[in-house]
């Protein structure tokens, strides 16, 4: 009896000390964490113009949807999160019910006054007021669209998303984009392949696309070799591209074409372009084959975005599910 009450009291011990460590970790973890300055302002520094009091937020499930984006011409970003039927709204299951997966949703667009500033238009979703001006809601997830870079404040934004206690979320279309093309590669044994961005923006897509696809790639572990060339959103602009691999003689392989707001008469025009280019043969050889993936992926950065939202969303059980038609917000930035 002795040896056994020894025994339960040294595994106790055990226990305790095994606790202890762990919470000591976490707590160190905790407090190794150095937020940015600009993050650490909108969280804690109640005299700053960017705080945001976050313990005041409200039930995210009834607040609307943000969305901006950083081309201020393009609707496409949130046409896409309204129309999407890409789930079944009652089990969640991927595929098409005939209902808008966003049914019901409220939304809050706004079109900056300057298109590099992600960190500010955010900051003015998760806000109560239209400047000083009237009353808005917040918004209980940031959909951040267009070519944005670590320059426009999204490793920011992202941040403040990840640890503001009210558990608001980020969705960056760029970096949604990119881990859609990872996973339809995933399987794949190319070592080396070129990703034609099409795009009619005025920003640097190509910049933009570059340093998501390091920073997706850094946190997977892959080791591709990945070239990005940028064109014009049009058929046009994908036969430069193919006609610049086979002039420099590329040894990477046109493998992924990126376009937001994809639609099915693009992607056959794209396919049927594709196809003529295969088949042409000059002095005895094809000499677009080797340039060529055999299957080229196509992927919609809008509509990763869109699936992403709708995953956190239902993920959170912060979905709002009102029988009722969705309604949209717009605000513009002085």
């Amino acid at each position: 009896m002795e040896s056994s009450h020894i025994g339960n009291s040294l595994l106790a011990a055990l226990c305790l000390t095994a606790l202890l460590l762990c919470s000591c970790r976490q707590r160190t973890e905790h407090s190794e964490i150095i937020l940015p300055e600009a993050v650490n302002a909108v969280m804690y520094d109640t005299a700053s113009v960017n705080f945001v009091d976050f313990s005041n937020y409200g039930e995210l499930r009834n607040l609307p949807i943000g969305i901006f984006d950083a081309d201020s011409t393009s609707m496409t970003l949130l046409e896409t999160i309204t129309a999407m039927d890409c789930f079944d709204n009652i089990t969640g299951a991927r595929r098409s019910d005939g209902i808008a997966d966003f049914a019901g949703e409220h939304f809050q667009y706004y079109t900056a006054a300057s298109d590099d500033d992600c960190f500010g238009s955010a900051l003015f979703l998760m806000r109560d007021r239209y400047w000083d001006s009237f009353e808005k809601e917040r918004s209980k997830i940031v959909v951040a669209g267009g070519y944005l870079t670590a320059s426009d404040g999204i490793d920011d934004l992202e941040a403040l998303c990840r640890y503001n206690p009210a558990g608001v979320k980020s969705v960056s279309e760029m970096e949604t984009g990119v881990r859609a093309m990872f996973d339809s590669l995933a399987g794949n044994n190319i070592s080396a392949l070129t990703v034609a961005a099409l795009s009619d923006s005025s920003h640097d897509a190509v910049k933009a696309y570059s340093e998501a696809i390091r920073k997706v790639a850094a946190e997977n572990g892959n080791a591709r070799s990945i070239s990005i060339i940028g064109a014009d959103d049009s058929l046009e602009g994908l036969a430069k591209i193919i006609d610049n691999l086979r002039v420099d003689n590329s040894k990477s392989p046109l493998k992924v074409i990126m376009v937001e707001g994809l639609d099915e008469d693009f992607r056959a025009g794209c396919l049927a372009l594709l196809e003529r280019y295969r088949s042409t043969f000059v002095n005895g050889t094809y000499p677009y084959r080797s340039i060529l993936a055999d299957d080229i992926v196509f992927v919609d950065p809008s509509l990763s975005a869109a699936v992403e939202c709708y995953r956190t969303l239902r993920g959170d059980r912060n979905l709002a599910l009102r029988a009722e038609k969705q309604k949209v917000s717009y605000f513009y930035g002085f």
